[in-house]
């Protein structure tokens, strides 16, 4: 699960809005959360942590799900130079 979908999932189980995870997070409007949930913006690692408070999650499933990540994108950043150096 791509770890923009993961993060909204949180959120909604934990019955909040974008717009109160933003304040708790420090920001005036929801943008910042939005942006992170469409997956147009990677949130620092200091974020993530404070997340997992809001949303009474282990930091070691937010860990897994940002390491998952990580590694899909490595793997179809990896495939697309594999197929373009390959033509």
């Amino acid at each position: 699960m791509p770890l923009a979908r993961f993060l909204k999932n949180k959120r909604m189980c934990s019955a909040l809005t974008q717009l109160e995870v933003g304040q708790r997070l420090g920001f005036h409007k929801s943008q910042f959360v939005s942006s992170i949930e469409r997956g147009t913006s990677r949130p620092p690692i200091q974020v993530l942590k404070k997340m997992c408070e809001i949303y009474q999650i282990p930091e070691s499933e937010m860990r897994k799900a940002y390491v998952n990540n990580a590694v899909v994108k490595a793997e179809a950043r990896a495939s697309e130079d594999w197929d373009i150096e390959g033509h």
